[in-house]
């Protein structure tokens, strides 16, 4: 399901499964050059030219992903309907085959941000190879997520709409192009009930500083919206059959 998930994605396209490997390599090297070249925008108290690209890139990667395979998973019933109607398996499967696709095209993007990293000349550490924690519990939070809208949009199907909508504004409230530090007071307290920012934050922090931080939030956020999800998707699933 992993592989067909892969091959579906880019199905119909010249380059195939490489447009994994070049999309992410073309997204970093535009914002490498675009912001430290042509704006020369850098990061309050830092001094290299590249970091405000390294910043932006950590944590762009991470949304680029989550915004793709939360569209992905509100339709995941209704594209493989061919296969929900007339064969009997847990259903769960198409769900997971999705989380496990998602994790790997995060962990393709962050290796390749590495190396990018090594090329311009950034002095890497040891803690880099925690990147993967929080690819997992990213993932983790997104499928808690997914199992939700992937049941509703069955239900409601304006829901793909909505959804659209309310990404893009959830990407304007987590510092992702902006640093926090831009920001009044009242709109930083607002930002700690967001729980993508913990995740950008942990990514931005730990590229750039080599500090792992909001271990236990991650772990909490991931695993509390993974639960909820997964005990409404239970309470619902008997029905998707006959509604699609």
């Amino acid at each position: 399901m992993v592989k067909r998930e892969f091959r579906n994605k880019y199905a119909g396209s010249t380059l195939g499964l490489f447009w994994s490997l070049l999309l992410p390599i073309a997204y970093i090297i535009l914002y490498t050059t675009v912001f430290s070249q042509l704006m020369a925008a850098k990061l309050p108290g830092m001094n290299s030219k590249f970091d405000y690209s390294v910043y932006l890139s950590s944590g762009i990667l991470a949304w680029t992903v989550f915004n793709t395979t939360i569209t992905r998973f509100q339709n995941v019933f209704i594209e493989n309907s061919n296969i929900v109607k007339k064969i009997y398996f847990p259903k769960s499967i198409l769900i997971f085959s999705l989380t496990v696709s998602s994790i790997i095209e995060l962990i393709i993007n962050y290796s390749l941000l590495f190396f990018v990293l090594l090329g311009i000349g950034y002095g890497l550490h040891i803690n880099y190879i925690a990147v993967l924690i929080i690819i997992i519990f990213q993932q983790l939070f997104c499928t808690g997520i997914g199992l939700v809208l992937s049941i509703l949009n069955v239900h409601f199907r304006d829901l793909n709409q909505i959804t659209s909508i309310l990404i893009q504004v959830w990407f304007w409230l987590t510092p992702i192009v902006y640093v926090l530090d831009i920001l009044p007071d009242g709109l930083k307290k607002i930002m700690s009930f967001n729980p993508l920012y913990y995740f950008i934050e942990s990514y931005q922090s730990l590229i750039l500083q080599g500090e792992l931080v909001n271990i236990i939030n991650l772990l909490l956020i991931s695993l509390v919206t993974f639960l909820l999800g997964w005990i409404i998707y239970k309470k619902m699933i008997d029905e998707i059959s006959d509604l699609i």
